[in-house]
């Protein structure tokens, strides 16, 4: 088994009193979902007291949403000391324990009163459903990837961050794979040896990384459910409360601009890259194009037929009054009376 460490991936703060969603996904290198044959978590902190264990959960108390995909949800109390939380999964894969370690922080309050937190509620759930939508470009495997020159010889960094932990990652020294004194940055994409390397020493790592990160994701998200609102007639939705009709729209709109940005990434060398060059990118491109004027097509329809309801209905009711042949009905006297 690997001693490689590895550095917590930051989710974001909450408050006292709220619900947390932990969430983790599984999967083999290539991004394929997979089931573990047994799962625990544990939340330990806050960190500045001196990491008391707060929580220690089985697998029993776990919910699988699909394969490959585990959610925890922490009720904070409102008397949670404040502070960092360190929060361990453990899980085993044919017979071989792996760990995902994240990190939060309980506050007292949200800084941000205009947002809905991130890590929490419905956004979670649509930066979810967004990932499905976006799949292959949430897990894309690099094999051997060389580091770039360093200056310390320790730290070295690669072309992506955003490593998926559950994928696993593999670094090489020299062509043999390290198992020991090295910590990874799973979020930054940066590997740190115990110990100074020799400039002719030449590392390498295979890695399995995520294009877009949750800030990003839920940029579109909320760039999506504004732009319905100012379809008619005029709402003031968010992500929280937007009505279940209305989910369609946001995320095919959130999905477009999410292509968007990553075909103009593929006017790059760098991102040109992952597709096998500058002449494999420009194919990716056409094919992003197409399935991006898809998503804007399907997108269009919806936020068109907003328009159409469903309003209150209001009715009116008439009741007949009859007159003798030649008679005027009252209302009819009293209208051009005089």
């Amino acid at each position: 088994m690997s001693d490689i460490r590895a550095v917590a991936d930051k989710k974001g703060p909450f408050y006292q009193g709220s619900s947390t969603t932990l969430l983790l996904k599984v999967t083999d290198f290539d991004g394929t979902p997979i089931d573990p044959s047994s799962l625990s978590i544990s939340i330990e902190g806050p960190t500045e007291s001196g990491s008391a264990i707060v929580v220690l959960i089985d697998d029993a108390l776990t919910l699988q949403v699909t394969t490959g995909f585990y959610v925890y949800e922490w009720d904070i109390s409102d008397s949670q000391e404040l502070g960092t939380y360190d929060i361990t999964w453990e899980y085993v894969v044919d017979g071989e324990t792996k760990y995902e370690y994240q990190e939060i922080v309980v506050t007292s309050s949200i800084d941000d009163t205009d947002r809905p937190p991130m890590y929490r509620g419905r956004n979670i759930a649509f930066r979810d459903v967004l990932t499905d939508y976006l799949c292959c470009a949430q897990s894309i495997p690099v094999y051997t990837e060389q580091s770039k020159t360093t200056r310390d010889y320790q730290t070295y960094s690669f072309s992506f961050p955003r490593w998926n932990q559950s994928s696993g990652i593999r670094i090489y020294r020299n062509q043999n794979v390290v198992n020991s004194g090295v910590e990874v940055n799973y979020f930054d994409g940066t590997v740190t040896f115990d110990d100074e390397l020799t400039p002719q020493d030449t590392v390498n790592a295979d890695y399995n990384f995520r294009w877009f990160s949750d800030e990003q994701l839920q940029n579109f998200l909320w760039s999506a459910v504004h732009t319905v609102n100012t379809y008619p007639p005029h709402s003031s939705y968010t992500l929280e409360n937007i009505p279940d009709r209305y989910i369609p729209a946001v995320l095919y709109g959130a999905s477009k601009d999410a292509l968007r940005q990553l075909m103009m990434c593929l006017q790059f060398q760098q991102p040109q890259q992952v597709f096998g060059g500058r002449e494999a990118a420009q194919q990716a491109f056409q094919g992003f194009q197409v399935l991006k004027e898809n998503y804007e097509k399907d997108w269009e329809k919806l936020v068109e037929q907003k328009k159409f309801g469903p309003y209150p209905k209001t009715r009116l009711v008439v009741t007949p009054e009859y007159t003798l042949p030649g008679g005027r009905s009252r209302w009819f006297r009293y209208l051009f009376k005089g």
